[in-house]
């Protein structure tokens, strides 16, 4: 009799932990301790959306789930991929022509080479591939690079990535016609500005008579007036554009009463993106504010979850019951420092990252959102060799008026990159675009003052990197000169 209660007991007990482990799997609930791995990368900050990425409904075969996933990949990084020009896109492998390299690497779907949750075989770039996985396609017949280029003969497989050789999507500054029509330039460019940072740092400022003028036209409560903010606000580029106080702290009012009765101390950030739109999207792109990404998933209502699984009108007590007892957590809406996975300054541990993290928004000092506020952060040898670097002294003299503008390089400069259209100057806030691979980063910004072979050298040596880029490369990458020896220069091409 003994044995049969405790049968019942084990059997109801391991019941009931199976439902509560389903329940938060397919319902709602925290499901921290079922990940499968540890979370690769930046992933990490929306590991708590699931269904971000797991989109495929309860019970679905592989062969949809893997489809699924994918499909959520590339509603991510979609503008990524374009704006790269990818050299190894999707539909590149779909054809049944290619169906032979299906068995090897199937590179129709993202997860075959990056697949999340394996922390042991993870490299950078979240790649889960061995180093040489390049040997798959390129290795047999007419695609065996040691056969039809002589300057990759004996090469390694391992080598393909090497920095400064080969990207899998983004070769934009390492096709060979682009190496040939960018050689024999001279390292330094005769006149090293940045032009588009040029026009973005001319941008004109209020004179003394038009700052006088707008504190006389000031709108806001009594209670909320501060002489120190609004000397900083009417000195600042959003005076100029006639952007007052109300426009952010009551932006429906129309009146001094309205003024007053719907003044907020402190607006939220949309505020700030109803007018800084691409400033904001790119925001969202990027790892400082990717938890505004418009793909990242809400949390489960349980109702709705249950519909899901079929039960097509819950009970108001069950969904009471699942509420209570199984709160679905969702990712904070705003990055934390004290979440973050490199070198931090101990001050800068739990800070949120938002738009007047980096941008006072009185003040407008772009002098700190270009520099001040990444170093007052980032603890890594990179960022703190920056104020010993010559690229700083460049800055420095151009702030002191001894150089025109767009003559020094900031951190923004690299790794946040203007853009111009139509007389529009924007500043890319997605800030590791331009970081990994660091090749990305030539185009947009060194090839303005540095020949593309010194810029493929330079980002290509670690230490220097490293230094913040004193002194010179002290290694050179062949892939130009092994260009120039294989290819007629280009007088034309989509890639110039």
């Amino acid at each position: 009799m003994k044995t049969k209660f405790l049968w019942m007991a084990w059997g109801i007990g391991t019941f009931a932990l199976a439902g509560v482990g389903l329940a938060r799997i397919y319902v709602t609930g925290d499901r921290t301790d079922l990940l499968p791995g540890q979370t690769a990368g930046v992933h990490h900050q929306i590991e708590l959306a699931c269904e971000t990425c797991h989109t495929s409904k309860p019970f679905a075969g592989q062969k949809k789930i893997r489809k699924d996933i994918n499909k959520t990949c590339v509603n991510c990084h979609k503008d990524e991929l374009k704006a790269s020009d990818d050299s190894h896109p999707i539909k590149k492998f779909k054809p049944p022509r290619m169906a032979a390299y299906w068995d090897e690497i199937d590179a129709r779907f993202c997860t075959s080479c990056h697949s999340e949750h394996r922390p042991e075989i993870t490299s950078a770039g979240l790649v889960t591939q061995p180093g040489d996985f390049c040997v798959a396609c390129h290795s047999e017949g007419d695609q065996d690079v040691r056969v039809n280029r002589e300057s990759h003969e004996g090469l390694g497989f391992e080598t393909c990535a090497t920095a400064g050789c080969h990207n899998f999507h983004d070769n934009r500054a390492l096709y060979e016609d682009f190496l040939v029509k960018h050689s024999d330039q001279p390292w330094l460019q005769e006149d090293p500005t940045h032009s588009i940072e040029a026009a973005a740092r001319e941008k004109p400022r209020p004179e003394i008579a038009d700052i006088e003028a707008y504190l006389a036209e000031v709108s806001a409560p009594v209670s909320a007036r501060d002489q120190g903010v609004e000397a900083h606000w009417a000195g600042s580029a959003h005076a100029l554009a006639d952007v007052n106080c109300a426009s952010c702290h009551a932006p429906k009012a129309e009146t001094e009463e309205e003024v007053t009765a719907q003044w907020i101390e402190h607006p939220e950030e949309k505020v700030c993106a109803s007018c800084h739109k691409d400033e904001a999207k790119t925001f969202a792109l990027g790892r400082h504010g990717m938890r505004r990404h418009p793909e990242v998933s809400n949390p489960r209502p349980a109702k709705r979850m249950l519909k899901r699984l079929g039960w097509s009108d819950p009970s108001d007590g069950a969904i009471a019951f699942l509420e209570a007892y199984l709160v679905d957590p969702t990712p904070a809406p705003l990055m934390s420092t004290a979440e973050a996975r490199v070198p931090l300054l101990p001050d800068a541990h739990g800070e949120e990252l938002t738009c007047s993290t980096c941008h006072d928004p009185h003040e407008q000092d772009l002098q700190f959102a270009a520099v001040g506020a990444c170093l007052s952060c980032h603890a890594d040898e990179h960022s703190q060799n920056f104020t010993q670097s010559p690229h700083f002294a460049l800055w420095q003299r151009e702030l002191a008026g001894d150089l025109p503008p767009g003559s020094g390089v900031t951190c923004a400069t690299c790794h946040m990159p203007k853009t111009e259209r139509r007389g529009v100057i924007t500043t890319n806030h997605n800030q590791n675009d331009t970081l990994r691979p660091n090749e990305k980063m030539i185009r947009p910004t060194c090839l303005e003052c540095h020949s593309l072979e010194f810029a493929i050298d330079a980002l290509a040596d670690p230490e220097l990197v490293n230094r913040n880029f004193t002194g010179q490369p002290n290694r050179h990458i062949e892939s130009l000169d092994w260009a120039l020896k294989r290819v007629t220069q280009p007088t034309e091409g989509a890639n110039q």
